[in-house]
């Protein structure tokens, strides 16, 4: 049964709420590792030592994004489409859904895969979801390539590596070159199916 809130805890959650959302509004308008406690408490009306009862450093608040960052990635790759089709669906399905999420949430997603905050390193919870998502994208992957008439030439780690490079890379560039743009549109954000066609000749009999 789920716990009621009483009033002073529930003013609190919502409060924190409150400095999440500010956080990352700062973090798209000035830069991931420009968010500043001042300005977060500046526009909560209160003064800056009072943050300290929600989030005892800056990089406690980085930490909840970079935690809800990953769960709601999971939550995405989760409900991807094609997740009972092809090998080469299912490459595609993972490419796109990673390159949607970065293009939608560019804020969380530099935050968790790029490292721009020069000293902050992720709590143990936090990396506990951060490596779940990994290993549930391992398994799974193992799980298509048991399905599939191929046999790998490199070893299975370095695959799952060449599927993670490519992705982000060409995320990378996408964001880069044509932000604006739709995932499928665009000189980078067009080459999902020829990325994992590459992939799928490399690992061909």
């Amino acid at each position: 049964m789920e716990k009621t809130l009483t009033r002073r805890e529930q003013v609190r959650e919502e409060t924190i709420e409150k400095i999440l959302a500010i956080a990352r509004e700062e973090m798209q308008k000035e830069g991931v590792a420009a968010l500043s406690l001042g300005t977060i408490a500046r526009r909560l009306g209160m003064r800056p030592p009072s943050l300290y009862t929600y989030f005892d450093s800056k990089h406690a608040i980085y930490d909840a994004l970079f935690r809800r960052g990953f769960l709601e990635f999971g939550r995405r790759m989760d409900e991807r489409p094609y997740q009972d089709g092809t090998l080469r669906q299912n490459l595609e399905s993972v490419m796109t859904t990673y390159m949607r999420f970065a293009q939608e949430n560019q804020d969380l997603y530099q935050l968790m895969f790029q490292r721009p905050v020069p000293g902050f390193v992720p709590s143990e919870e936090s990396m506990a979801v951060s490596l779940g998502q990994l290993n549930a994208s391992k398994e799974q992957f193992a799980y298509l390539l048991e399905g599939e008439d191929n046999t790998l030439t490199i070893p299975f780690e370095e695959a799952r590596d060449l599927v993670i490079a490519f992705e982000h890379g060409l995320t990378e560039m996408h964001l880069a070159n044509n932000p604006d743009l739709p995932v499928g549109e665009g000189r980078f954000g067009k080459l999902i199916p020829q990325a994992v066609q590459i992939l799928l000749d490399a690992w061909q009999k």
